[in-house]
């Protein structure tokens, strides 16, 4: 797996069902994802991090994500405070 993690400021405060519409909207446009969770982290911050299935899918698809970073930004008023990009070191599922 290979994780694309970060933290967006949002200009007005967070919109929940606003947030939850657009990522839906965004939901099978990249088959090279496997997960993506966005969390709220103060009234006007969010996290968020993209699991890819592989390096390679992660780097086929940088044209599509950063499409969907530009219309979700525009779409909610996000600026990108930060961004970390690596492979998966060690998993743990309790379920």
């Amino acid at each position: 797996m290979f994780y694309v993690s970060t933290t967006w400021k949002h200009q007005k405060k967070i919109d929940h069902e606003k947030m939850r519409n657009l990522l839906a909207s965004f939901k099978g446009t990249n088959p090279n994802v496997k997960e993506v969770h966005w969390w709220k982290i103060d009234d006007f911050t969010h996290g968020a991090v993209v699991i890819y299935y592989s390096e390679k899918g992660y780097f086929e698809s940088k044209e599509i994500h950063q499409k969907a970073r530009d219309e979700s930004s525009k779409e909610v008023s996000t600026t990108m405070i930060r961004e970390e990009v690596g492979s998966q070191l060690a998993y743990l599922d309790n379920t």
